[in-house]
């Protein structure tokens, strides 16, 4: 991005020439914006922010962060792909193989690769972007003795769940009521409940 831009600023750039986009005439700031110097201002906040850790080392394989020397290339990841499946439960010789595979000839990576790619998520995508706010929602001041298994269930629903409209919780119903629990109205609760109740029901 720093040394050539992406797809939406190469557009923008055309336009700025062209001087029009989308039948507006585009007039030239005094001041602008170096781009170079922006993009790197990003990227030193970004490192300082989030130094490398480990899984991010795991992750530059399967993002093709790969190196231009061929002879570095080949044994290129290998350790980090072993060590990202089997914190994964990824069979790890067979990521590794298909590393190399992709490395070599391949021009997309194997299945084992896909399910590591697919488990893992960039941290200013929009996916982990909702499963932050999900998680505020969930573990929040006032719901916040939930278990860790408890809150993973939950985000597990809320993320990957269908809508609540298409939700039918007539099949839960019947399956609680037929493992012998009862509906929550089926009898009256609290204090005046209690001393409405004969007496021989409280004895």
């Amino acid at each position: 991005m720093k040394e050539c831009g992406g797809k939406s600023a190469q557009k923008a750039e055309e336009r700025i020439t062209q001087g029009l986009f989308k039948g507006v005439e585009l007039v030239e700031s005094s001041g602008k914006i170096k781009r170079g110097q922006f993009y790197q201002s990003v990227i030193d906040n970004l490192k300082k922010r989030m130094p490398e850790s480990d899984l991010v080392n795991m992750l530059k394989p399967l993002k093709r962060f790969w190196p231009q020397d061929r002879n570095a290339l080949i044994l290129y990841g290998e350790k980090e792909i072993r060590a990202l499946a089997k914190a994964l439960c990824e069979s790890a010789s067979e990521a590794v193989q298909e590393l190399r595979d992709w490395k070599l000839q391949d021009p997309a990576p194997g299945k084992t690769l896909e399910k590591l790619s697919g488990r893992t998520y960039l941290p200013t995508s929009s996916e982990c972007e909702r499963g932050f706010s999900a998680v505020n929602d969930t573990d929040s001041k006032t719901c916040n003795r939930l278990r860790e298994a408890s809150i993973s269930s939950l985000l597990f629903v809320d993320l990957n769940g269908p809508p609540l409209e298409r939700f039918n919780p007539t099949l839960f119903i019947t399956s609680w009521l037929k493992s012998g629990h009862r509906l929550s109205t089926s009898w009256a609760s609290g204090p005046r409940a209690k001393a409405a109740e004969p007496r021989s029901l409280l004895c």
